[in-house]
């Protein structure tokens, strides 16, 4: 099971409730463990050596939404 779909399966209990989060994840997918590695490799390799104090949002533009918790 992928971590992220975690998220997916707790709270999607229904195709439509699905459906309503998909629509708010400009991805258009659930993330995966692959997701966060990329993330992770990028902030350890020299590419990301002026990147401090920042927060790093690996969830597929969700957070864009300001009703991002109220997925369904």
């Amino acid at each position: 099971m992928k971590i992220l779909q975690i998220f997916r399966y707790s709270h999607c209990d229904t195709p439509e409730a699905e459906a309503k989060l998909l629509k708010q994840i400009p991805a258009k997918r659930v993330g995966d463990v692959e997701d966060i590695a990329k993330a992770a490799v990028w902030l350890a390799c020299d590419d990301s050596d002026y990147v401090y104090g920042t927060t790093l949002f690996v969830d597929g533009g969700m957070t864009l939404y300001p009703d991002f918790t109220e997925n369904g």
